[in-house]
């Protein structure tokens, strides 16, 4: 279900896991993908649901980059594209840790073999043109 391709950066911070109620850690979404993410979740490892859309109501557009603070746990994320094309990440140990997510093109099979009809369109709409 969750085979995908990813590009994830972790780097380790000094921050200690506490109990209280702050965050200790952070997941940076950063899109270097042509699409537009509409849709991003975070849920703990082995939930079997989503949490809410976390930037309902607006976009991830290429060349951006959100960060979301999070409480020590590890996590699952999904995200999905303007086109509803899905792309998950598991396990990502956000305990201790903040990570960046680069998307791109390439990283879901479903993300590239958009990309590649989006590349295969515009080369047929400019070759007809001319």
């Amino acid at each position: 279900m969750r085979n995908v391709l990813f590009g994830l950066v972790v780097s380790l911070s000094l921050a200690a896991c506490t109990t209280s109620s702050s965050t200790d850690a952070s997941l940076s979404v950063d899109n270097q993908s042509d699409f537009l993410i509409t849709e991003i979740y975070l849920t703990d490892v082995g939930s079997s649901t989503w949490g809410p859309n976390l930037i309902s109501g607006d976009t991830l557009n290429p060349g951006e980059t959100l960060r979301l603070d999070v409480n020590c746990s590890t996590y699952d994320a999904k995200l999905i594209d303007e086109t509803g094309v899905s792309c998950e990440v598991d396990d990502l140990d956000l305990c201790l840790n903040d990570a960046v997510w680069v998307i791109r093109n390439d990283t879901c099979t479903a993300f590239s073999a958009a990309a590649k009809a989006r590349a295969e369109a515009k080369a047929a709409a400019q070759a007809k043109a001319q």
